[in-house]
């Protein structure tokens, strides 16, 4: 998980912020995040597409918690940081169907779309 244009989850206590929509894994995410550092989040913007996060963050809006997947090419003027938070993308399928091609094909394209992870700060 990055942070988009702070060092921090404590740095970025004062700063706007762009979340999912309530009710989702983002949402809560984000917000229990916030908390362990000890503060709510000022919420700015519900915006659940990332390429839209990303694009909020660039034209200074506020600042968002990013998944890895969505961090392989960051617009101008956006910096990730990574935060040792993370979360798991799973795929499932019925059991004794692993080989078959159309799941090998949905498992290789989720670990090409995964980008090369930036140096910890």
């Amino acid at each position: 998980m990055y942070l988009t244009n702070h060092s921090s989850l404590a740095a970025a206590r004062e700063e706007a912020w762009i979340i999912g929509k309530p009710g989702t894994l983002c949402h809560a995410m984000a917000v229990r995040a916030c908390q362990a550092a000890g503060f709510e989040p000022r919420v700015r913007h519900h915006v659940d597409d990332f390429d839209a996060v990303l694009a909020f963050v660039a034209a200074g809006q506020g600042v968002a918690l990013v998944p890895h997947l969505a961090a392989a090419a960051p617009p101008a003027g956006v910096t990730l940081t990574r935060l040792p938070l993370s979360r798991r993308t799973l795929a499932a399928f019925r059991r004794g169907h692993g080989d078959h091609p159309a799941v090998r094909a949905a498992i290789t394209a989720f670990r090409t779309a995964t980008p090369t992870l930036p140096p910890a700060c």
